[in-house]
C-alpha cells in the first residue's frame, strides 16, 4: 500500500507520528511505503516543519511543499475563500505520484471535495464513531458534560460531513473505579478541579492510543484485512457501517492506560 502523507508539521507529535509509522513500515508491520509527504508549509516556516522536511529527505521519501500562508497571502484571500483553489493546486502537484490512500496526519486544513472525491482520504478523530464532532478539547468537554464513561478514537473516511465520514476502525476505552465516580459527582456539582482531573485523565488515555490505532489500521489496510472500495469500508468481504473495533489488537500489543 502506498501512502500519501499529509501534514502541517505544527507540533512535535507530527514528527513522532511520521517517524513511528515509517519505522513500522521498515519493520514490515505495515506492508507498504510512504510514497509522498505533502506539507502545506514552506521551508523555514517553523522549526518543526523543517524537522519533518529533514527527516523525509534523509529517508529519501518524496516531498512536496506548498505553503497555505504564502498561497493565500499572494492572492489576498481568506482560507474560506481559497480552499478549493488551494486544493486544486495541491491535487495537480500530488497527481504526479503513485499512491493508494491519503492519510491526514496532523493536517490542519479541512480538505474540500477537490481532494476527497477523487481520492481515498482517511483521518484520525479523537472520538468514537457516531459520538462527538470537533476539536479534541471540545470532544473531551462534551464527554465529561454528558457523564460518558466510554471514549476513544477512530480512523474515518473524509467526506463533506465534518468528522462524520464512514468509520474505518476505532479503539474504545472506559473510565472505571471509585475515584472516577467521585470526580464525576464533584464535576456535576461544579467543582472545577474534578473537571480538570477528568479532562487530563481522558486526554492522556486517548492520546496514548492514537499512534497505535494509526499503525494497526494502516497495517490492516495494507494487508487487505480492511478494504475501502467506492468510499465503503469492508472487513473480510463484509461491508461495515461502524468501523472495525481493534481495541483488543491495540491493547494487547500496547499497554492502554
Amino acid at each position: 500500500m502506498k501512502i500519501c502523507w499529509f501534514t502541517t508539521g505544527r507540533d512535535k507529535e507530527a514528527v513522532t507520528l511520521l517517524q513511528d509509522v515509517n519505522d513500522a513500515i521498515e519493520k514490515k508491520a505495515i506492508d507498504g511505503e510512504i510514497a509522498l509527504v505533502f506539507m502545506n508549509r514552506d521551508r523555514g516556516e517553523s522549526p518543526v516543519s523543517d524537522e519533518i522536511i529533514a527527516y523525509a529527505e534523509g529517508k529519501k521519501i518524496p516531498l512536496e511543499l506548498f505553503g497555505t500562508k504564502r498561497f493565500l497571502g499572494e492572492r489576498g484571500m481568506k482560507l474560506s475563500e481559497g480552499r478549493e483553489l488551494f486544493d486544486g493546486e495541491v491535487r495537480s502537484r500530488i497527481s504526479r505520484y503513485d499512491f493508494d490512500i491519503i492519510f491526514l496526519a496532523g493536517y490542519m486544513l479541512i480538505v474540500s471535495k477537490v481532494l476527497f472525491e477523487p481520492y481515498t482520504v482517511i483521518n484520525l478523530h479523537p472520538s468514537l464513531p457516531n459520538a462527538y464532532k470537533g476539536k479534541w478539547e471540545d470532544v473531551i468537554r462534551n464527554t465529561i458534560e454528558d457523564g460518558e464513561r466510554t471514549f476513544g478514537a477512530m480512523i474515518h473516511m473524509v467526506d463533506a460531513s465534518l468528522d462524520e465520514g464512514a468509520p474505518v476502525s476505532f479503539v474504545k476505552l472506559a473510565l472505571e473505579g471509585r475515584d472516577i465516580d467521585t470526580f464525576y459527582d464533584n464535576a456535576f456539582r461544579g467543582d472545577a478541579t474534578s473537571k480538570d482531573r477528568l479532562f487530563k485523565i481522558i486526554r492522556d488515555q486517548e492520546f496514548s492510543i492514537e499512534i497505535p490505532l494509526i499503525i494497526h489500521t494502516l497495517s490492516l489496510l495494507s494487508k487487505g484485512e480492511i478494504t475501502i472500495d467506492n468510499k465503503k469500508v469492508y472487513s473480510k468481504g463484509k461491508e461495515l457501517t461502524g468501523g472495525v473495533d481493534i481495541t483488543e489488537i491495540v491493547c494487547s500489543s500496547f499497554q492502554c492506560r
